[in-house]
């Protein structure tokens, strides 16, 4: 049975290995040491954060955090990705927020693609301080409701 719930306390070290092996497949062009780096200050935000996991059969297999709209990461783990679970986690997200913003690499050309896909638009185009690589910053509003 699939189900997107609240993050809590125990899927910790399943939600920072999705992180990490993700990190890793999907920016080839950063540094692993950077990942490295940042596990801890994620590993100590991600408790705090607003963070809802997708669950298939009593299994952590994704998630998404989330800050007043901001999309600050979405994640699949790398065995169930093509299976419409992150689309499944925006439209959840969608249920709270009629606005959504995030950052995405663009050299992460497999990310841009699925954002633009589910109508997201670059409004930005901004250098990333700690990295020197171009990020995009996207934006979507969810459609009114014809009445």
């Amino acid at each position: 049975m699939d189900i997107i719930r609240k993050y809590y306390e125990p899927d910790l070290k399943k939600v920072m290995r999705i992180w990490y092996d993700g990190n890793l497949e999907a920016h080839d062009f950063i540094p692993t040491e950077y990942w490295d780096r940042n596990f801890g200050y994620v590993s100590r935000l991600i408790p705090r954060a607003e963070v809802y996991v997708y669950e298939i059969d009593g299994k952590v297999v994704g998630f998404v955090g989330v800050d007043e709209g901001y999309i600050n990461g979405l994640f699949v783990d790398k065995d169930y990705r093509g299976m419409g679970i992150g689309t499944r986690l925006l439209a959840y997200l969608s249920d709270f927020y009629d606005v959504m913003e995030l950052h995405v690499f663009e050299n992460n050309l497999g990310a841009v693609r699925f954002y633009e896909n589910r109508k997201f638009i670059k409004i930005e185009e901004e250098i990333n301080e700690d990295l020197g690589e171009v990020e995009y910053k996207m934006f979507y509003k969810k459609p009114r409701e014809e009445e």
